[in-house]
């Protein structure tokens, strides 16, 4: 008898349990967090330079928004203000490129370009305190989040965003 309770339903066994532990418990390597911060420093160079298009910008906007989930997760707690602080400088500059209409890049100003420095270092610490499956996580989450709320998420390589030489 269930005594007025739904029965129990059995929950699917997982049977890669040692692939699936390692992926939730260790940090990423140096290599993965050069992967991982790699495109953002790009784009921060390309932004440094005048020369970002609208994409370039879009990819560093989407990296301290998973910094700042990171933040939020509470896995690395008190950075909130500089990631905000990049976040906004990120806000001015595209304010400035579409003032036309039309995405023309823009010269940084110097608070500008420290605020986004300070805040690609600390997204880089971030990801050195994070697994794996941390991280994966925080951007599942966020690309729900930007999806629910009617924007969209583009799958782009390094070649497409012109960060590598094709």
């Amino acid at each position: 008898m269930t005594h007025g309770r739904r029965p129990r339903k059995p929950r699917q066994l997982n049977t890669r349990t040692l692939a699936t532990a390692l992926l939730r418990a260790s940090c990423l390597t140096d290599a993965e967090v050069r992967d991982t911060i790699q495109p953002a420093q790009q784009c921060l160079d390309r932004l440094r330079e005048g020369v970002a298009t609208e994409d370039q910008h879009t990819v560093l906007h989407t990296c301290m928004q998973v910094a700042l989930d990171i933040e939020a997760s509470g896995i690395v707690r008190g950075l909130h203000e500089h990631l905000q602080h990049g976040i906004q400088a990120l806000e001015s500059i595209r304010a400035r490129a579409l003032a036309t209409g039309t995405w023309h890049p823009t010269a940084l100003y110097f608070h500008e370009l420290d605020a986004l420095r300070v805040a690609v270092d600390l997204h880089r610490f971030q990801l050195q305190q994070l697994s794996a499956g941390e991280l994966h996580t925080i951007t599942t989450r966020l690309i729900a989040r930007t999806l629910s709320a009617g924007g969209a998420a583009v799958r782009a390589s390094l070649n497409d965003m012109g960060l590598r030489a094709a």
